[in-house]
């Protein structure tokens, strides 16, 4: 299934499939405090690293394996972050990051629950997992406050830079579907 045209809407964000033409923005946004806390966004960040990842998670949209999208504020039409969707058989991991002069407006917890709805709903996924490295606290209880249980700690590795972290994963089941008889 190609994902190149999958968004979704929350209250005040638009989440749509990233594009090539966003690549100024991205980077514009990444700073070394956010960096340190995402594994594929290296810091400082040139334009090309940012195509470079645009263009991988494109093609990678295209065979139905990701959804990588733009965070939008629907107030102003700006790009303010980046939310990342692995699709896997069993699971799917949920990736993100908001630009620091967007932090600390509940936009995280917007996504992340809209995100969350997107995969259970439009794509049947059954499990989602999401994970931050052991010292990122805010991301941490983010995950609690989404009704994630805690898994594991796993050694995860970031090739922004070119080492292993660990990182905490949490976990959300589907919730159960139950039909009503009238």
């Amino acid at each position: 299934m190609n994902l190149t045209t999958a968004s979704f809407e929350t209250e005040r964000l638009l989440l749509r499939p990233c594009r090539m033409e966003d690549a100024d923005a991205l980077t514009a946004l990444m700073t070394p405090e956010i960096s340190r806390w995402v594994a594929a966004w290296p810091t400082p960040l040139l334009k090309q690293d940012t195509q470079d990842i645009l263009h991988s998670n494109i093609e990678t949209m295209r065979h139905g394996a990701v959804i990588a999208a733009v965070v939008m504020s629907k107030d102003s039409g700006d790009i303010i972050g980046w939310c990342k969707l692995d699709i896997a058989d069993d699971q799917t991991e949920l990736g993100y990051w908001i630009g620091e002069a967007y932090q600390r407006q509940g936009f995280a917890l917007e996504l992340s629950r809209g995100a969350i709805a997107f995969a259970f709903e439009q794509l049947g996924v059954t499990l989602i997992r999401a994970g931050a490295q052991v010292a990122n606290t805010a991301s941490l209880a983010l995950l609690e406050k989404l009704g994630m249980k805690r898994d594991a700690v796993e050694a995860v590795w970031a090739p922004a830079r070119q080492r292993f972290e660990d990182c905490e994963y949490w976990s959300l089941k589907a919730p159960d579907k139950c039909l009503s008889e009238d």
